[in-house]
């Protein structure tokens, strides 16, 4: 029997997708399922960058549950189609939809026969959690992509980041970007402001791609294998000088034909920034307690980054590392190399036990965990949603994201 989950801190697949639909710029979502389904996704916590509420949706009610919901979905998606300026309708179900079994792909088919740009999707609740429902909406993303013109070289995918289920994804994808522009290469970020249906559709026209979490996997593998599209991943985002130099070294080595001398410089004129900020905060950090003992709660795609960065540039020492988004046991290794006291746990329950068992000096979480951190009487720094921090533009991935890590630290502990 499966066991329940106390305060799960992500929505179900429905959300995950949705959430990735409506962060390109020409995508439309269709939810069909019933109102609540979309409302629920709309009030989801969002890190303080809110996904909204505005999408068509079929709005099933008990009428369609107990004679069907096809013709329903086949009204809304010509509705949806006429009123809506999106070039992709990209149709989501929810559960009840797919409990009843409405034929959702012959209604898809039938407007693709018409003419329409659509793709069908399953994301029922029961299909797992938005992290899930992200990577299908990736992989039936990539399934439709065509490769019709030849590849652009130094063109570079992005993907890892969950739009507005991970807290602070905008500002992650956008330092990704600011970083291979760095080395002399050309970002394609998909999702965001500067991404879009043009920048899903040029996904398989480029050069490489890069993962920075184990719920993109399947999307860069499809690309490999549909395009010969090589792919680097990462065990998570790169926190700090080192991780991040690392990363960049393998992206420009796997991406050919680069400006070698001006990549190192842009390395190099980042490392000395973090030196530089860092030197001047250690005489605070000893101040504020010195070495510490911490606890992290966090999402694989921050979890092991930050953790490294604590232990390898600030010598702290870990007390107990919680992965909340449950990734597959095949990314696991990877994610944990090198780490002690790590666990798995999407329970908001079972991980405050092992926040709590671990008498850690401070805590890195979302604001879930902002009671067994009071309870401890430890500094909280909210790296996650559910969250109170805004995160539009500085998230803790790459160079930039140290110091802002950094300077959560030092706010943190000043403040208890």
């Amino acid at each position: 029997m499966a066991a329940h989950l106390t305060r799960p801190r992500a929505g179900c697949a429905l959300h995950g997708a949705l959430y990735a639909a409506t962060a390109i710029d020409g995508v439309t979502p269709l939810v069909h399922a019933t109102p609540g389904c979309g409302v629920q996704a709309g009030l989801w916590h969002g890190g303080g960058c809110s996904s909204g509420g505005a999408w068509p949706t079929s709005n099933l009610s008990e009428k369609h549950v107990v004679f069907g919901g096809a013709s329903r979905l086949r009204e809304q998606i010509k509705n949806t189609r006429g009123v809506v300026a999106g070039e992709l309708t990209v149709v989501l179900t929810g559960c009840p939809a797919e409990m009843i079994g409405d034929d959702v792909a012959a209604m898809a088919q039938e407007a693709r026969d018409a003419g329409d740009d659509i793709i069908d999707l399953a994301t029922a609740g029961f299909r797992g959690s938005a992290y899930q429902g992200y990577a299908a909406f990736l992989e039936a993303a990539m399934a439709q992509a065509v490769a019709v013109a030849p590849r652009r070289t130094g063109l570079v995918n992005i993907f890892g980041p969950v739009p507005h289920q991970d807290g602070t994804w905008l500002a992650e994808i956008e330092e990704l970007s600011r970083l291979i522009a760095g080395i002399g290469l050309t970002p394609n970020p998909v999702f965001g402001p500067f991404g879009g249906l043009d920048s899903l559709r040029a996904s398989a026209h480029a050069e490489l791609s890069v993962s920075v979490s184990p719920w993109s996997s399947a999307a860069v593998r499809a690309l490999d294998a549909r395009f010969g599209i090589p792919w680097i991943e990462s065990a998570g985002l790169p926190v700090g000088a080192v991780a991040t130099a690392a990363l960049l070294a393998k992206i420009a080595a796997a991406a050919g034909e680069i400006d070698e001398a001006a990549a190192r410089a842009f390395i190099d004129h980042e490392r000395r920034r973090e030196a530089y900020c860092l030197d001047r905060l250690l005489e605070t950090l000893f101040r504020q307690g010195g070495p510490r003992a911490f606890a992290l709660a966090l999402p694989s795609l921050h979890a092991s980054g930050i953790a490294r960065f604590l232990i390898q540039t600030l010598g702290w020492a870990p007390a107990v590392i919680v992965l909340t988004d449950n990734p597959a046991s095949d990314g696991r290794a990877a994610l944990q190399d090198g780490l002690s006291a790590v666990h798995y746990s999407e329970d908001d329950d079972e991980i405050a036990d092992l926040i709590r068992a671990s008498a850690a000096d401070i805590v890195f979480g979302s604001s879930l965990e902002r009671i067994v951190a009071d309870r401890l009487g430890t500094p909280l720094i909210e790296c996650a949603t559910p969250t109170n921090r805004l995160s539009l533009t500085t998230g803790f991935g790459g160079f930039r994201g140290s110091l802002a890590l950094l300077e959560a630290i030092v706010t943190a502990a000043e403040s208890k």
